[in-house]
C-alpha cells in the first residue's frame, strides 16, 4: 500500500501552524503572532490526526507493517554485507565483519536510548504541548549527535585495544583493522537515522520513513557490488559500502526535520530541559540496557566460539550468519513493536483508557500470529536460509560450517515462541513512560538470564549450549513478563472491559464494508 492510500483522507499531526478542532482558544493565546495567522488560515483544513483515528486493525497495520518492512530492510543490508563477504571473499572477511556486531549494536542502542525515550516528547503532543515537544526533539538530537561523535573519535584512536577486546584474533586480525578503519565513520549517521526514523513515524509518516530506508539498503547493497565487483577493493569496499548506505539517509532525515513546518517534529531553536532529558534517559534505558546487553552476549559469543577447539574464527563466521537471521526475523516483532508505540504513547498522553485497552488485545493477537509465521519459517527453511551465504558446494570447510549453522538457526529459534511477547511486554510499559518496569524486564532477560546461561551452558554442552542460552533465557523471562502485565494492567489502564465498545464495532463495521 503507497502512502497515497494511507494518508489521502488524514492530516498531518497538529502543529503551531495547525490547529485540531479540540485545541482551545487559550491554547490559541499562547502562540506566538505568526503562528496563530498560519492557525487561522488553515484550521478549516485540519482533520483528524492519524494517531486519533478509530482503534482498528487496519490502522494498527497503517503503523506497524511499513515499519516492520523499513527495519526488514535496514536489517537485510547487514545480510547483504555478510552475503557478499562469504560469497565474494572468505569466510575470515564474514568473521571479520562479525566480530563489529557488538559495536553495531552499541551505536544502535546509543540512538534508541533517545528514540524510545521520545515517548515522553510524543506524549506532549497528545497534551498539545507542541512547541515544547519540538524543542525537546531538537535538544534530544543535539544531544545525541555530539555523543556518539565522541564515542566514533574514542574508537578511531584506540582501534588495537578495541579489537582485541571484539575477539579478533590472528586469523582476521588485518581483516577487521581494515574494516574499522572506514566503517567507524558510519557510527554517528546509524544513531541519527534511529532517533530521526522514530520521530518520523511519531510524525504520522511511516510510510516515508520505509521509503528512506529502502533508499539506504538499495546504496548499500550497490555500493558492495560496485566496489567489490568493478573496483575490486576487498574488505575495503564492504566498509565504504556501509558508509554510504547509512550516510545517504541519515542526510535526508536531517533535511526533512529542517523543511517539515507543516508536521509536529521540526528543528526549533533548542531549550536546555534537564529534567525532559531525565526523563527520555530513563525510560531510553529500557531499550539501552537490553541492547548493551545484547552487544555483550554476542561479544561473549564471539570469544567463546574463538576460543572453542575445533571451531576458532570459522565459528564466528557461523554465529554472525545465525544471528543475522534470527535479528532479521526478530524484525517482525520490533517493527510493529516501534510502529504502534506512538499510538500507545499519544492514547496514553490523553487519558482514553478504551482506545488502550483495545490497543493492547490487538497488539497481543497481532504477535501471537507473528510468532506462528517466524516459527514456521526458521524450522522448515533453516537450509535454505544459509543457502544463501553458502551455496551448494564440495569444499569440507564450507559443508561443515553451513551444517552446525543451519542446527544453530533451529535451536536458537526456538526461543521465538515466548520472545515476541516479552518484547512487547517491555515495549508496553516504555510507550506508557513506564521505564523502570520496562528496563527491569529487559536487563533480567538478557543481563539477568541469558549471559550466565551463555557462560556455564557451552561447558556443559560445547557448541550447542551456545544455541540453547537464548530460547532458556527466553522462558525464563516469559514468567515475569506475565506477572507484570496483570499487576500493571488496570493500573496503566490496559486491561479490563471497554466502557465505550459500541463505537468500536460501528468503526469495524464501517471497515468490513469499506472492504
Amino acid at each position: 500500500m503507497n502512502e497515497k492510500d494511507l494518508f489521502a483522507q488524514s492530516e498531518t499531526l497538529v502543529t503551531g501552524e495547525t490547529l485540531t478542532p479540540h485545541e482551545t482558544p487559550a491554547h490559541r493565546e499562547t502562540l506566538a503572532p505568526e503562528e496563530t495567522l498560519a492557525n487561522t488560515d488553515t484550521a478549516k483544513a485540519s482533520e483528524e490526526s492519524q494517531l486519533d483515528k478509530p482503534i482498528t486493525l487496519s490502522l494498527l497495520l497503517k503503523f506497524g507493517l511499513p515499519t516492520i518492512f523499513a527495519m526488514l530492510v535496514m536489517h537485510t543490508f547487514a545480510i547483504v554485507d555478510g552475503i557478499f563477504a562469504m560469497r565474494v571473499l572468505s569466510w575470515e572477511a564474514m568473521s571479520a565483519i562479525t566480530v563489529f556486531m557488538p559495536v553495531f549494536l552499541v551505536t544502535a542502542a546509543i540512538g534508541m536510548i533517545f528514540a524510545a525515550g521520545s515517548a515522553v516528547i510524543v506524549k506532549k503532543t497528545g497534551m498539545k504541548l507542541y512547541k515544547e515537544a519540538r524543542q525537546n526533539f531538537t535538544f534530544v538530537c543535539l544531544i545525541a549527535f555530539l555523543f556518539i561523535v565522541s564515542v566514533t573519535v574514542a574508537i578511531v584512536i584506540f582501534p588495537s585495544a578495541l579489537l582485541n577486546i571484539l575477539g579478533a584474533n590472528y586469523e582476521i586480525y588485518d581483516l577487521a583493522s581494515t574494516y574499522l578503519r572506514i566503517a567507524a565513520w558510519s557510527f554517528p549517521f546509524m544513531t541519527m537515522s534511529q532517533i530521526f526514523n522514530l520521530f518520523l513515524i511519531a510524525d504520522g509518516k511511516p510510510t516515508l520513513s520505509m521509503g528512506i530506508s529502502v533508499l539506504g539498503t538499495l546504496l548499500g547493497a550497490g555500493g558492495n557490488a560496485l566496489f567489490l565487483f568493478v573496483f575490486e577493493w576487498g574488505m575495503e569496499g564492504l566498509a565504504w559500502a556501509t558508509l554510504v548506505g547509512t550516510v545517504v539517509p541519515a542526510v535526508i532525515y536531517f533535511f526533512l526535520f529542517c523543511s517539515n513546518r507543516k508536521g509536529t517534529f521540526y528543528f526549533a531553536r533548542p531549550k536546555i530541559d534537564l529534567k525532559s532529558l531525565g526523563s527520555i534517559l530513563l525510560l531510553g534505558m529500557a531499550v539501552f540496557i537490553p541492547s548493551m546487553t545484547a552487544a555483550a552476549t554476542l561479544l561473549l559469543m564471539n570469544n567463546v566460539l574463538v576460543r572453542m577447539d575445533g571451531v576458532g574464527a570459522m565459528g564466528i563466521a557461523v554465529a554472525g550468519m545465525v544471528m543475522a537471521v534470527h535479528g532479521t526475523l526478530s524484525v517482525l516483532f520490533l517493527g510493529h513493536l516501534q510502529g504502534t508505540g506512538a499510538l500507545i504513547s499519544f492514547n496514553h498522553g490523553k487519558a482514553n483508557h478504551d482506545r488502550q485497552k483495545r490497543l493492547f488485545r490487538l497488539n497481543i493477537k497481532i504477535f501471537a500470529l507473528i510468532s506462528v509465521f517466524i516459527i514456521i519459517i526458521a524450522m522448515v527453511f533453516s537450509d535454505l536460509l544459509m543457502r544463501i551465504y553458502m551455496p551448494s558446494t564440495t569444499d569440507a570447510a564450507e559443508i561443515f560450517m553451513r551444517e552446525i549453522a543451519v542446527r544453530g538457526l533451529r535451536i536458537i529459534s526456538l526461543s521465538f515462541l515466548v520472545s515476541g511477547f516479552n518484547m512487547f511486554a517491555a515495549g508496553q510499559f516504555t510507550a506508557l513512560s513506564k521505564g523502570a518496569i520496562a528496563t527491569t524486564l529487559n536487563t533480567l532477560r538478557t543481563l539477568g538470564f541469558n549471559l550466565p546461561l551463555l557462560l556455564l551452558l557451552p561447558r556443559a554442552f560445547d557448541l550447542t549450549g551456545v544455541w540453547m542460552a537464548m530460547p532458556i533465557a527466553e522462558g525464563l523471562t516469559i514468567i515475569l513478563s506475565i506477572i507484570m502485565l496483570l499487576k500493571f494492567g488496570k493500573r496503566y489502564n490496559f486491561l479490563g472491559r471497554e466502557e465505550g465498545t459500541k463505537k468500536h464495532e460501528e468503526a469495524g463495521k464501517a471497515e468490513v464494508m469499506a472492504v
